[in-house]
C-alpha cells in the first residue's frame, strides 16, 4: 500500500536521533553524514502534510511527494544496514589489555574499511538528493508549514484505547426491516425446490446489511437448518469458495486439493434445507459455473440470495425476485448518525446539532456506508455547531471523484485520522476478505506502522488501532464472533483505500495486474491464483524495490526458484501461509530486511539452519504445519524475533535457547520435553525456559503431562507484566488418570502462578483440584475471561463467583462433577459481579446446583439470595447435562437449555427475556418446569423457542393441552426435530404448518382469533 509519508518521515527521524546518539555512527565513521541526514529532514518535514493533502490536485507537488518518498525508502534500507553493521562492530571491539591482531582480523578489518566508504557514499547521495527537492522553487514555497491539517489535528499521536462498543447496529427506520420481510415473505411461499432471490444497487447503499438481517432471522435459521455465508468479490478462488460451502454444510476439507473431490464431499451432506448468501458478486459465473451443479445434485430445497452492484448480473442470474436497494431516507440517516454518536441520552444537545447533522446527511447522498463513517468522524468531534460546521465546510467535499462510486465524505473520513490510522487502513484495504485481528497487528508491526511508547508493548499499541478503526466504522467485526478477532473491511472502503495505494501497491490474479504503470515503483505486491511455480513480473524483479509478497488463494503453489529472492533483497514481509511448498530456497537468507515470515499451513518439511541470518526476522508463523517436524537450533538466535506461532505442527520438541529470545511477546504451541522421552530427553525444553521471556503478551504451553517440578518454584510466569492470554494444555487422556499423574498435573500447575492474565484456558486439566491462584493473588482482580475445558478427575470447581472481573465463563467436559454448591459462589457479595456469560456443556454426571446445603432453619428463603447473585448476567447455557435435575439458574435475559432430559426444577430467572429450550425425541410431554418457568417470567419474556418431537409440538397448537401456556408468550417458534413441522405463534398471526413434497411449509390449520 502507498505509504503515508508523514508518519515514514518521522518515524524514521526518531531512529536516525537514536542511532546519532548511539556509538553506531562513529564506529562506522558516517555520524557527520547521518547529522546532515537528520537536520535536512528535520526541515522539510513540517511541509509533508499539506503536500500529502494537495497532491491529488497538483501535479507539481505529487512528482515532489513521489520523489520524497522513494529517498525515504533508501535511506531507511541504508539506515537498517548501519545498525546491523555498527552492532556488530560494537560487539566484536577488542578490548583495551588486547594488543594482538592477527591476519584474520586485519582482514575483517579491510572489509569492514570498504563497507564504511560504501555507507558513507550511499548516506552522501541521500543527502545531495533531500538536498535538491528541498530547494525545490517550484513546490516548497507554495506549501504551508504546519502540524495541523485541515479541521483535524493529524500529527503522529497515540489514540487512547477504544471500544467497537461504539459500533452500532445498521438498522434504523422501517425500509430495511419492510424490505427483509418481503424477501422472506418470498422464501416462504416458493414452491421451486431451488429459488433464487437478489438483492441490487450501488456499492455502499446496504445490500450487505439487508442480506444480514435476512440470514440472521430467527424464522429463517429455523426454516434452513444448514446457511452458508460466501463473500464472492471481483477476485476469487473457485476451490476456496467451493470448501467454503463443504465446510458451511458440515464437513471437512482435509486432504481435499481438486475441484471434483469437494464437489464429491459437498453432495452427500445436501439432505436439509439450504440458505446460501452470495455477497456482493460480480458476475453471474459463480452460481452459473461453479456452484449450481453440487447444490442441484443435492437432495435439499435450497434458496440463493445474492447481492450485486450490477443490473446486468442480476439478470443473468435468472432470480424469481431482485429487491433493487433505495437510498437512505434523510430522516433514517439522522437516526443512525444520532445512535453511534451520541449512544444515550443527550436530547439537548441532539436537537441543536440535528439541523447541521442532517446537513451532513445530504451530502452523504442517501449512502449509509457513507452516513456511517461519518457518524465515525463526528463521534472524536467536541459535540458543538462550530465543530461540526468544521466538517461540512471541508474542501474535501468539493474534490473531484476519482471514482463514481467513492463518496467525497470517504475522502473526508480519511484525511481525519491521524497518520498511523491512515497507514494502517491503507494496510487492511490491501487484503481482500475476512481477516484475523492478531495477523493484521503483527503486520502494523513487522511494517514500522506502530507509533512505539517507552511504557507499553508495541502489539498493544496496534490493538488500540484496531479498536478505533472500527470504532469509526473502517473497519467491521466479523458477525457472530464475540471476541472481536476477525474483522472484513466494506468493498467500496477497500476500492477507495486501493486507489490511494495504486501507485505503490498492485494485486496479481491468474497472473494478470489489476493495475500497473512501467514509471511507478512497486513496493507491494499480492498475488492469487497461480500455479505450480511462484512467477513474479519482470518489471518488478527487474526494479528490485518490493518489500511486501502475499500469496493468497495460492494452493498450486509449490515452488519458488532461487533467482526470484536473489532479485528481491529489500522484502520486509513475505507471505507464503496456505500454499504448498515444502522447502525454501537457499536465497531466502539473504533477505537481510525480512521481519514477517509467514508459512501457516503449508508442506513446508523443514526450515534451514541458516534461518539465523535473517537478523531482522520479528514475525515467524509455523502453525498447522503438517509435515514439518523439527525446529533449527538456528531459530533460538533470531534476537529480534517478537511472535513465534508452532500451534497444531507436530513438532517433536522445541529447541532450548528459545529462552534467550528477549523480545518474544507472542509465543503459541511452546512444546515441554521431546516425544521421544526415552533416548532425547536432554534436547527439549522445561519450564524454566520461559523464565526470561518477560514481554509475553500471549502464551500456549503444549505437553505439560512431559514437565517437572522447576528449580525456580512459582517464577516461571510471576515476571510477566503484559500477559493477557494464557493457555495451559494437557494431552487428552481417554484413560484414567493414575494417583501420579494427578498429583503431578497439580503441582506444575500451581507453579505456572501468572502475574496478572485477562483470558485463561485451561484444557485437559489432570488433576483433582485447578490452582488457588486462579482466586488469588493478582490474577483475581484481572481474569475477564476463563474457559476450563475437560478435566477428568476434578470433583469441585473453584469458587470463581469472587473474581470481581470475570465476564465471559465457559465449563465443559467435567466428567467427575456431580454437584455444585455454594462452593461455586465464593464468599463475596455479590457472587460473579460482572459475569455476562456463563456456558456448561458436556457434563454428562452432573445432577443438582443448588445454593445452600441443608440449614437447620428450613424456612430460609433461597430466592432471596439468588437478588445479590450474577447482577449483569446477559447470556445463560445449559448443554447436554444428561443428570442434571435441580439447578437455579442466574437471573438473565437470555436462557437456552438444550438436552437436559432429566430436569426437572429450576429456580426463578429474574427478567427473562429469551428462553430457548431443545429436548430429545423421546421426550413427548412438556416438562412442568418449563411451564412454571414461563409463568413466572411473563412479565418480561418476550421470545420462546423450542426444538422438539412433533407430539409435543402438537401439544402446544390451539386447544390442545399446553396451548394455555404458549399463547401468553408475544412470540413463540416451535419446531419439530425431524425438520417437518412448525409452531408460529404472533402477536397477529398464528400458523401450525407442515412440509410438503416441495420443502416449501404449507398451513395444517388457520383459527379465526389469536391469543385466546
Amino acid at each position: 500500500m502507498a505509504v503515508v509519508l508523514d508518519l515514514f518521515v518521522k518515524r524514521f527521524v526518531g531512529k536516525l536521533s537514536d542511532v546519532i546518539e548511539e556509538e553506531i555512527g562513529k564506529v562506522l565513521g558516517v555520524k557527520g553524514e547521518l547529522t546532515r541526514l537528520h537536520r535536512k529532514l528535520s526541515r522539510i518535514s513540517p511541509y509533508i502534510q499539506d503536500a500529502e493533502k494537495r497532491r491529488r490536485t497538483d501535479p507539481a507537488i505529487n512528482s515532489w511527494v513521489k520523489e520524497l518518498k522513494d529517498i525515504m525508502y533508501d535511506a531507511e534500507d541504508i539506515l537498517d544496514l548501519c545498525m546491523a553493521e555498527g552492532g556488530r562492530l560494537l560487539e566484536a571491539q577488542p578490548s583495551a589489555s588486547s594488543g594482538v591482531c592477527s591476519r584474520i582480523s586485519l582482514l575483517s578489518s579491510c572489509f569492514r574499511c570498504k563497507f564504511r566508504i560504501n555507507i558513507w557514499n550511499k548516506i552522501k547521495k541521500i543527502n545531495d538528493r533531500l538536498e535538491e527537492i528541498k530547494e525545490d522553487n517550484n513546490v516548497i514555497p507554495r506549501l504551508v508549514a504546519h502540524n495541523h491539517g485541515g479541521f483535524q489535528d493529524n500529527s503522529v499521536r497515540t489514540s487512547s484505547p477504544t471500544s467497537s462498543t461504539h459500533v452500532v447496529t445498521d438498522i434504523v427506520g422501517t425500509q430495511i426491516v419492510d424490505a427483509a420481510q418481503k424477501l422472506i415473505s418470498k422464501i416462504e411461499h416458493s414452491k421451486e425446490r431451488c429459488n433464487v432471490l437478489g438483492i441490487s444497487g450501488m456499492g455502499g447503499i446496504g445490500k450487505t446489511t439487508l442480506a444480514q438481517k435476512l440470514f440472521n432471522d430467527e424464522m429463517v435459521k429455523k426454516q434452513f437448518p444448514k446457511r452458508v455465508w460466501l463473500h464472492i468479490s471481483k477476485h476469487y478462488s473457485e476451490i476456496e469458495k467451493l470448501k467454503e460451502v463443504l465446510r458451511g454444510v458440515g464437513g471437512n476439507d482435509d486432504g481435499v486439493q481438486s475441484r471434483a473431490e469437494v464437489e464429491g464431499k459437498i453432495i452427500p451432506l445436501l439432505s436439509q434445507s439450504l440458505l446460501l448468501v452470495l455477497d456482493d458478486i460480480w458476475s453471474a459465473s459463480v452460481w452459473r459455473d461453479l456452484l449450481r451443479n453440487p447444490i442441484l445434485n443435492g437432495s435439499c430445497r435450497t434458496t440463493i440470495l445474492f447481492t450485486t452492484r450490477h443490473e446486468d448480473v442480476a439478470t443473468e442470474m435468472r432470480a424469481d425476485f431482485v429487491h433493487y436497494v433505495e437510498k437512505m431516507h434523510e430522516n433514517n440517516g439522522w437516526e443512525l448518525i444520532r445512535k453511534i454518536v451520541f449512544e444515550d441520552g443527550g436530547d439537548v444537545i441532539i436537537s441543536e446539532l440535528k439541523e447541521v447533522g442532517m446537513e451532513i446527511v445530504r451530502k452523504c447522498d442517501g449512502l449509509p456506508l457513507a452516513v456511517k463513517v461519518m457518524a465515525g468522524v463526528l463521534f472524536h468531534k467536541a459535540r458543538t455547531k462550530s465543530e461540526w460546521k468544521k466538517v461540512i465546510e471541508s474542501e474535501l467535499w468539493f474534490m473531484k471523484r476519482i471514482d463514481d462510486e467513492l463518496s467525497n465524505a470517504l475522502y473526508l473520513s480519511y484525511e481525519d485520522l491521524p497518520s498511523h490510522l491512515k497507514q494502517c487502513f491503507l494496510s487492511c484495504a490491501f487484503y481482500h476478505g475476512e481477516s484475523y485481528r492478531e495477523d493484521i497487528i503483527c503486520l502494523w508491526v513487522a511494517e514500522g506502522f506502530v507509533v512505539e511508547q517507552s511504557d507499553s508493548l508495541m502489539e498493544d499499541i496496534a490493538e488500540s488501532y484496531y479498536e478505533e478503526l472500527i470504532a469509526r466504522n473502517l473497519l467491521q467485526l466479523k458477525q457472530g464472533v464475540s471476541d472481536h478477532t476477525r474483522f472484513i473491511m466494506h468493498d467500496v472502503l477497500r476500492s477507495f483505500g486501493r486507489k490511494l495505494m495504486e501507485e505503490e501497491g498492485i494485486i496479481m490474479n491468474d497472473a494478470q495486474c489489476t493495475s500497473t504503470n512501467s514509471s511507478t515503483k512497486i513496493r507491494r505486491l499480492s498475488i492469487s491464483n497461480q500455479g505450480n511455480v511462484l512467477s513474479i513480473p519482470n518489471v518488478i524483479i527487474e526494479q528490485k524495490c518490493l518489500r511486501a509478497l502475499h500469496l493468497v488463494n495460492c494452493p498450486q503453489i509449490k515452488q519458488i526458484e532461487d533467482h526470484v529472492f536473489e532479485s528481491l533483497k529489500r522484502l520486509r514481509v513475505l507471505d507464503l501461509c496456505d500454499t504448498s511448498i515444502d522447502i525454501l530456497p537457499d536465497s531466502l537468507v539473504k533477505l537481510f530486511h525480512l521481519k514477517y515470515l509467514g508459512l501457516d499451513r503449508t508442506k513446508i518439511r523443514k526450515l534451514p539452519e541458516s534461518i539465523e541470518c535473517l537478523a531482522n526476522l520479528q514475525i515467524l508463523k509455523l502453525s498447522d504445519c503438517k509435515s514439518l517436524h523439527e525446529l533449527p537450533k538456528g531459530i533460538t538466535r533470531l534476537s529480534n524475533l517478537r511472535r513465534l506461532r508452532m500451534s497444531n505442527t507436530p513438532l517433536t520438541h522445541v529447541p532450548k535457547g528459545v529462552g534467550k529470545l528477549k523480545n518474544l511477546n507472542y509465543l503459541a504451541g511452546f512444546l515441554i520435553g521431546h516425544c521421544d522421552s526415552m533416548n532425547r530427553m536432554g534436547e527439549g525444553c522445561d519450564l524454566d525456559e520461559l523464565q526470561h521471556l518477560c514481554n509475553l503478551r500471549y502464551l500456549r504451553i503444549d505437553k505439560l503431562e512431559r514437565a517437572r517440578t522447576t528449580r525456580n518454584r512459582n517464577t516461571v510466569l510471576a515476571n510477566k507484566p503484559f500477559l493477557w492470554r494464557l493457555n495451559l494444555e494437557w494431552t487428552l487422556n481417554n484413560n484414567e488418570n493414575n494417583e501420579e499423574e494427578i498429583t503431578e498435573a497439580e503441582r506444575i500447575c500451581d507453579q505456572l502462578t501468572p502475574m496478572i492474565v485477562k483470558d485463561l484456558w485451561i484444557n485437559n486439566f489432570p488433576g483433582r483440584q485447578f490452582p488457588a491462584w486462579m482466586v488469588s493473588t493478582s490474577v483475581h482482580d484481572s481474569l475477564a475471561y476463563l474457559m476450563l475445558r475437560n478435566f477428568s478427575s476434578c470433583i469441585v470447581l473453584p469458587p470463581l463467583g469472587q473474581l470481581p472481573n470475570l465476564k465471559h465463563l465457559s465449563i465443559k467436559g467435567g466428567e467427575a462433577i456431580r454437584s455444585i454448591g455454594p462452593e461455586f459462589l465464593g464468599c463475596r457479595t455479590p457472587a460473579f459481579p460482572r459475569l455476562e456469560y456463563l456456558e456448561f456443556n458436556n457434563m454428562p454426571n452432573w445432577e443438582a446446583w443448588v445454593l445452600c446445603v441443608a440449614h437447620d432453619e428450613p424456612n430460609e428463603d433461597v430466592h432471596a439470595t439468588n437478588l445479590n447473585l450474577f447482577p449483569n448476567m446477559e447470556k445463560c447455557f445449559l448443554f447436554h447435562c444428561p443428570k442434571l435435575k435441580h439447578s437455579i439458574l442466574p437471573p438473565t435475559r437470555f436462557l437456552q437449555i438444550d438436552f437436559c432430559p432429566n430436569l426437572e426444577y429450576v429456580e426463578k430467572v429474574g427478567m427473562l427475556q429469551e428462553f430457548e429450550v431443545a429436548f430429545p425425541s423421546e421426550l413427548k410431554q412438556l416438562p412442568q418446569w418449563v411451564s412454571s418457568l414461563v409463568n413466572a417470567t411473563l412479565n418480561s419474556l418476550q421470545k420462546f423457542t423450542m426444538l422438539c418431537d412433533s407430539l409435543l409440538l402438537d401439544s402446544c397448537s390451539k386447544g390442545k393441552q399446553n396451548w394455555h401456556i404458549i399463547k401468553q408468550i408475544p412470540k413463540v417458534s416451535i419446531y419439530s426435530i425431524d425438520g417437518k413441522t412448525r409452531l408460529l405463534l404472533r402477536k397477529d398471526s398464528y400458523k401450525y404448518e407442515i412440509k410438503d413434497d416441495f420443502g416449501s411449509f404449507v398451513a395444517l390449520d388457520q383459527p379465526a382469533s389469536f391469543h385466546g
